[in-house]
């Protein structure tokens, strides 16, 4: 396991904010917004939750990651000014989807240095389209122009056709790779990869500000089926990778998240909310291929899970929360017996048996994940971020979990090559 360290105070999360996610060219609550309109945003709500102006901002860290998708490689020059901090430090990062969960780590030791007392972390993207001349006008984009310019975040040097990286690297071999290695029956394993689906439905569905509003059951109702898995099954929802169905995908959309870390002595002076104490932190880099012969042993997630958790000084039993990465559903079994949240082989029948849900024993990506939700890759993990602290402080309007967690985990992948975790407190 890689050193863990310690800060010398655990700095917390006194705001956050995030934009509904979906698309700038016909999501009504973001249509037309530009970039910087949708980080400003997820900025402002941030800076209102905690209680505070943008006088008071002492460093702005913003993350993006396809710079193909705008005429500029990094915000934050023009982001001072949109922001109201001219003069005031500022950079832009990336490390893929797992973006906005590493900003995390970053601004807590800026602030636990004592360098500064407030950082603002924004993460924001586009993906349905792409600039032209005018900065007012922007044009479809094809999904297989977005994936093309997507691996220029990755590598070039051994990178793969995306047919092969997301559909069966992501999808297909872990799956097949769970139900060898825990013998379950492919009509079983197709069935607990529904019941990840509904799960995610069920929360999107409850959340106002996710891509998809609508229920697994609804959708079937309205295609004339008389049951989700018959549903799950037609040709409504074909295999991408067998067995790995459609619907077992992410969906790329457009959106802002953002959050303000700030010292405990700070806090005090302005925060009216409970403020989420950062417990530990961790990050692991590696480089294709991620997994060996066994594609559901990840040791760059269970290196991260363990020294953040180690930070933190917490063990698996005492996590409330569990966000995993989910740009393919798969992840939800496998990374939440990596995080030690469900035993080895037994995540495939807790799903089946409803105990990820929002109302469940061992609550799960109540945001609707990926899918739901959607992905707005740099955006993501810090939309992940809100909602665990809307979770802490029983703020998860028609999906809180009836007992506010203690403890929270939020895991993040940045494209399988760079792995966040964070462990949050209240």
């Amino acid at each position: 396991m890689a050193y863990a360290g310690s800060l010398r105070e655990k700095p917390v999360i006194t705001g956050v904010g995030c934009t509904k996610f979906g698309s700038v060219l016909s999501t009504p609550e973001i249509k037309g917004m530009s970039f910087q309109e949708l980080a400003c945003e997820a900025a402002f709500e941030a800076m209102d939750d905690a209680g505070i102006d943008p006088k008071d901002i002492d460093a702005f860290y913003i993350g993006s990651m396809v710079s193909h998708i705008s005429h500029l490689y990094s915000y934050h020059t023009q982001m001072a000014d949109w922001l109201g901090l001219h003069l005031k430090p500022g950079l832009h990062f990336a490390t893929a989807c797992s973006t906005t969960n590493t900003g995390v780590g970053l601004a807590a030791m800026g602030v636990a240095s004592g360098k500064f007392r407030n950082v603002l972390v924004v993460g924001a993207e586009i993906l349905s389209s792409e600039a032209t001349d005018d900065p007012t006008v922007r044009k479809p984009l094809d999904p297989t122009t977005l994936w093309y310019w997507t691996d220029f975040g990755v590598d070039q040097a051994y990178g793969y056709h995306h047919s092969y990286d997301i559909a069966t690297a992501y999808g297909g071999l872990p799956t097949l790779g769970y139900a060898k290695k825990y013998r379950v029956p492919m009509d079983k394993m197709d069935d607990a990869m529904c019941a990840v689906h509904r799960a995610a439905r069920i929360h999107s569905a409850r959340n106002k500000k996710a891509y998809i509003q609508t229920t697994l059951e609804q959708e079937a109702k309205a295609a004339g089926f008389k049951n989700i898995t018959d549903f799950w099954r037609s040709r409504r929802n074909p295999f991408l990778a067998w067995p790995t169905r459609v619907k077992s995908a992410l969906n790329t959309v457009d959106g802002a998240s953002a959050y303000i870390i700030s010292s405990k002595g700070e806090a005090k002076k302005f925060c009216r909310k409970d403020p989420i104490s950062v417990e530990g932190f961790h990050w692991s880099s590696s480089n294709y291929p991620w997994y060996g012969k066994d594609p559901t042993d990840w040791d760059i997630d269970r290196t991260a899970f363990q020294t953040a958790m180690k930070m933190a000084g917490i063990t698996p039993k005492d996590i409330g929360y569990l966000n995993v990465h989910d740009c393919m559903q798969i992840y939800q079994l496998i990374l939440s017996e990596q995080a030690g949240y469900f035993r080895k082989g037994e995540a495939w029948k807790a799903f089946l048996e409803g105990r990820t849900l929002y109302n469940g024993d061992r609550p799960m990506n109540t945001s609707g994940g990926r899918h739901g939700k959607g992905h707005a890759f740099a955006a993501s993990a810090g939309a992940e971020i809100y909602e665990a602290v809307k979770q802490m402080r029983g703020e998860a309007k028609g999906r809180q979990i009836p007992d506010e967690p203690e403890v929270s985990v939020v895991h993040n992948h940045g494209y399988g090559m760079h792995t966040a975790v964070t462990v949050l407190k209240r």
